[in-house]
């Protein structure tokens, strides 16, 4: 009786210190560990949201940003970090994509963490030089059907999101075209631009000026609908790929362990910051939809990845490392 009476006093007061911690939270600075570099799209989200939770909560965010490696040397950071609310992962396709990238990963990208919510996604566009003599989705698709592996087509490096967007077109296609890897999305578009490779998807901000110049054609988006920049321009599911959708998305994560009223705090506050009209503006120059959605949505998403991006590489022959 005694031990079962000791047993409910200690619930009762680990309940307690949660909710005060949460009640009290924050005390210091917060961190958002970023695994991309300063100016991206990924980054400027990070910043945005952080200066205005900044406000809410009265104390700093700060932005640590740790590009490179895929993003894995930021996950583990933030996977070893104490689950005390004070260090945040703002992360993005790449912590599901990197499990069909890699043998092993030193982290869990589900259970080493908890999901706090998504905040954006970024849809990319497939374009094409003027000059490649392709015109529309349906004239590369046969193109690439009569002539295999003779398209070339860019990507801002293996498992980035125009690589598994072209990746999941050629095979609900049944197509195949030649990838070229760059180390990032700009030297990418600068051989578009110049005729090195026939095909790119990627942001669409880059693109707007060198497509209303009439240097680069359109030719469909990922999303699920059309880009409010371009509205002429069909998504891949109007163009007839009915399961077609990529949106290169970004969200927080906690270490697993975070209290949940920290967890639940958190979410709400992003959720009010990116339904502010002046936040959407700002983002919308990037080229970043806010995408809000809580706890629940944003695990949905991951295992959604998870069991759609391992099998696409796997399809296409993509050895992990």
């Amino acid at each position: 009786m005694i031990g079962r009476l000791l047993l409910v006093a200690a619930s009762l007061l680990l309940g307690f210190s949660t909710v005060v911690t949460a009640q009290d939270y924050p005390t210091r600075p917060v961190t958002f560990i970023v695994p991309y570099p300063a100016g991206s799209s990924g980054d400027v989200l990070a910043r945005v949201l952080g200066d205005r939770l900044s406000e809410k909560l009265g104390k700093g965010i700060v932005i640590d940003n740790r590009p490179g490696g895929a993003g894995i040397a930021a996950t583990i950071a933030a996977a070893n970090a104490a689950p005390d609310g004070y260090t945040m992962l703002l992360t993005g396709l790449n912590h599901t994509s990197n499990v069909g990238m890699f043998k092993s990963l030193p982290y869990d990208p589900v259970k080493s963490f908890t999901p706090v919510t998504l905040v954006g996604s970024v849809p990319v566009i497939l374009v094409t030089n003027k000059k490649s003599g392709i015109t529309s989705y349906e004239d590369l698709v046969a193109k690439a059907k009569q002539n295999p592996g003779k398209i070339n087509f860019g990507s801002a490096g293996f498992g980035t999101g125009g690589h598994l967007a072209t990746e999941l077109m050629m095979q609900l296609n049944g197509i195949k075209m030649t990838h070229i890897p760059y180390k990032g999305a700009t030297p990418a578009l600068t051989d578009l631009l110049s005729g090195q490779i026939d095909v790119l998807f990627t942001g669409v901000p880059p693109t707007l000026e060198h497509i209303r110049a009439g240097t680069l054609v359109p030719l469909i988006t990922s999303s699920a609908e059309r880009v409010a920049g371009l509205p002429e321009v069909r998504t891949g599911r109007e163009a007839g790929m009915k399961d077609f959708l990529v949106d290169v998305w970004f969200g927080l994560l906690a270490p697993v362990g975070t209290p949940a009223p920290i967890v639940d705090l958190l979410s709400k506050q992003i959720v009010e910051i990116l339904g502010d009209p002046s936040v959407r503006a700002k983002l919308a120059v990037q080229g970043v939809l806010p995408t809000a959605g809580g706890p629940q949505a944003f695990q949905k998403r991951l295992q959604s990845d998870l069991d759609t991006w391992p099998k696409v590489m796997r399809e296409a022959g993509i050895k992990p490392q």
